[in-house]
């Protein structure tokens, strides 16, 4: 990944030959409030040796101080020192601060772009009232090759301080567990390079599987840096919600930081070494929705009977047998009356060459017949018949 990651900032830093030079190129969208807002240039956040590193700051234009508002930084991943004076860069900034949010661009050293973002950070929280900026109120805007510091700033390094995360056309290093208290904003650019987009498209797939607060826009005609390259007007709509994204996200921030499980984080957690954090989730889940009058069993499918046996039948075929082994255990633990449980969990054993515990699950599932109500018949049948054919082959 580091060499992917290396190449996509040769593209990125080799923009500057292309037809729209970057320092004096512009945002393709453009408001006359842009040029009314506030800017505070050549600030220092951080002293390296005899270098000082700067950040320009921009506030709208009828900034109040007392009043204290949330904060879009503009991630520097490359290590450009010049990436503040960029012309698409100042037009963010002056787009965002004249959207009644206060924007933030800085320097950053090439090798050390974590290290001097978390500083950056580290600094506007610890001067927040003299800069004006709402602390629980923060987002993180990257791109190209921006994006494997961006997002591991917002995922991991400073979890606790960004809220918000934009990620246009760039792609991430593995990052793992993902946090699912963020929002995020996703852009991907149908032109551009292949292998950006593969990247792009394995980060959506993983926050889908671990069901993350994921927005994704697939910008079909629009190319890498569209922003500043494709004046268009679908161009134009993306970067506006985009800002509306920050501000809504921004003005109520997720606050609820506990963990949501879903049928297909429970899974992944399974086949990523942490099925005793699923089984837990589960059981705090079947304790959340069991209080809950509004709770649909049937629509909302975490809980129900048949799809939680579906997921334990996969993780056995896929010789995840410990895992398996827990999910069956939970689908009797949650339907302790269900004979079609009792009968999974026979199948497990009996497949894994426990054919006592086969043999006795396969007997409480006909036990359980005997009681169960609100089954249909055929229903009925195809347990019996699946459990006395255990039980006559077992016993030979």
């Amino acid at each position: 990944m580091r060499c992917f990651s290396f190449l996509l900032t040769l593209l990125f830093l080799s923009s500057a030959a292309r037809p729209q030079n970057p320092l004096t190129g512009h945002l393709v969208y453009q408001t006359p409030g842009m040029q009314l807002v506030k800017v505070k240039e050549d600030n220092t956040y951080k002293n390296i040796h005899d270098t000082a590193l700067k950040f320009d700051i921009y506030y709208p234009q009828n900034n109040n101080a007392a009043n204290l508002l949330p904060l879009v930084i503009f991630n520097n991943g490359v290590g450009g020192m010049e990436l503040p004076k960029w012309g698409i860069y100042k037009d963010w900034g002056r787009l965002i601060a004249a959207s009644g949010m206060i924007a933030i661009n800085y320097q950053a050293r090439q090798g050390h772009t974590l290290e001097d973002g978390e500083a950056l950070i580290d600094f506007v929280i610890n001067n927040s009232t003299r800069l004006g900026v709402d602390t629980n109120k923060i987002g993180l805007w990257t791109c190209s090759a921006n994006t494997p510091t961006g997002t591991r700033l917002a995922f991991k390094t400073r979890a606790q301080n960004i809220k918000v995360l934009i990620i246009y056309y760039g792609v991430m290093d593995s990052l793992g567990e993902l946090r699912q208290d963020l929002p995020v904003l996703l852009v991907r650019a149908g032109l551009d390079g292949q292998f950006i987009n593969i990247g792009i498209e394995d980060f959506v797939q993983s926050a889908l599987q671990q069901d993350v607060r994921l927005q994704f826009i697939n910008y079909l005609h629009g190319m890498h840096a569209f922003d500043a390259f494709t004046n268009t007007e679908e161009s134009k709509a993306i970067i506006l919600q985009t800002v509306a994204f920050l501000k809504k996200n921004l003005s109520s921030p997720v606050t609820d930081t506990q963990f949501t499980i879903t049928n297909r984080n429970y899974m992944y957690l399974a086949m990523h070494g942490q099925i005793h954090k699923a089984v837990n989730e589960f059981r705090k889940a079947r304790i959340k929705y069991g209080a809950d009058s509004s709770y649909s069993r049937f629509y909302n499918a975490v809980l129900r009977e048949d799809v939680l046996n579906t997921n334990a039948y996969w993780l056995l075929r896929h010789d995840k047998l410990d895992e398996a082994l827990e999910t069956f255990k939970l689908v009797v633990e949650t339907y302790p009356q269900s004979p079609n449980a009792y009968d999974a969990l026979a199948d497990y054993y009996d497949a894994a060459g426990n054919k006592e515990d086969a043999l006795k699950n396969a007997q409480a599932a006909l036990q359980k017949l005997e009681t169960v109500t609100g089954i249909d018949t055929d229903v009925k049948e195809r347990i019996r018949t699946s459990a006395m054919q255990k039980i006559n082959r077992l016993k030979q």
